[in-house]
């Protein structure tokens, strides 16, 4: 794997201790803790607090967080968070008026059709399909929820009632069984049904595909390669990171070998999203058109050891109150 910075931070120090916010980030995890990348980012600085998105958080938990922590991270493994009896958004209110810093409390819903609905309100193409148009295009059938559903399928029933999500839950495709069919063979019943987003297909000759990890205004691009029609991270020789931040981005300093359009189109996501760590995976199609096709809160990152550098670089963007992102003042799908 290769590393490209651009010139700011390549001579600037990332995140020094004497730089960060004074405290313990607490994180309130479920099912997401080993081998993903907040895990990685924040090591021994996170006190990991297991927390059942099902159940509401105890009152003597919040107070003992509250009066012991700085930050307040959630990292809940679910794409639907809005009807959970967690009440995470009524818990980052109450954690902000402690005076306590909050990532990842306001959104509630990464379903893919609520990410393309974002998309348009800020700005931005997705890849939404309709049922007109050449029979002949080829069309992505894929679950809304993320990873096939496959989380919110292994729930229990009463789980599944407490947090809304019975008519989400796909009972045919799962995180690998995605498809493309030509428009002309799609099932009507497809355009209607609530557990299925169907989108245009884009691929490129290379077989490549940039992912990008936000941590404030902390940005990492990686260009990678795989050759199947899902594209996912595979540790190709050729794949590169190129660290940057939001406002190198935003004004075109950063210097990288990057798309001109594919970084203003980040900068624009990230700028514009009332998400404060996680990743997007954008597709391309050869002739500088990026497309954002997933957004996760949670990002899965392996079990090997992690990057230092990579590392320190995206906890500034949670522990350093001058690298983390402005509140978003736009209304959005998302929240």
């Amino acid at each position: 794997m290769v590393i490209a910075r651009s010139s700011e931070s390549e001579n600037a120090d990332v995140a020094m201790p004497s730089e960060r916010a004074k405290g313990t980030v607490a994180v309130l995890e479920w099912r997401a803790w080993d081998g993903f990348l907040l895990a990685h980012v924040l090591g021994d600085d996170a006190v990991r607090i297991q927390t059942d998105p099902f159940r509401e958080f105890p009152s003597s938990e919040f107070d003992r967080v509250s009066d012991s922590v700085s930050t307040v991270c959630f990292q809940i493994n679910l794409s639907v968070r809005r009807r959970l009896p967690l009440r995470i958004r009524d818990l980052t209110k109450r954690f902000a008026e402690r005076g306590l810093d909050v990532v990842n409390g306001l959104v509630q819903d990464i379903r893919k059709s609520t990410l393309h609905a974002h998309l348009g309100t800020i700005g931005l193409s997705s890849l939404e399909a309709g049922p007109t148009g050449s029979p002949d295009e080829i069309l992505f059938v894929k679950t809304e929820l993320n990873y096939g559903g496959e989380i919110e399928r292994l729930l229990p029933p009463e789980n599944i009632a407490a947090g809304g999500l019975e008519h989400l839950i796909s009972a045919d495709v799962g995180p690998y069984y995605y498809k493309t069919v030509e428009r002309g063979m799609v099932q009507e019943s497809l355009w209607t049904d609530p557990t299925t987003v169907i989108e245009k297909y884009v691929t490129n000759a290379e077989n490549s595909f940039y992912r990008a990890y936000f941590s404030g205004k902390q940005v990492i691009i990686v260009k990678a390669f795989a050759p199947g029609i899902i594209k996912k991270l595979s540790d190709d020789p050729r794949d590169t990171n190129f660290v940057s931040d939001l406002e190198c981005l935003t004004a075109g300093t950063d210097e990288l070998p990057l798309s001109a359009r594919l970084k203003r189109d980040v900068a624009t996501f990230v700028e514009k999203t009332p998400v404060e760590f996680g990743c997007i995976d954008i597709v391309h199609d050869g002739h500088d058109h990026h497309y954002i096709v997933d957004l996760n809160l949670t990002p899965y990152a392996g079990k090997g050891a992690p990057d230092p550098y990579l590392s320190e670089f995206l906890m500034a963007g949670i522990t350093c109150p001058q690298r983390r992102k402005p509140a978003v003042s736009i209304r959005t799908p998302l929240a």
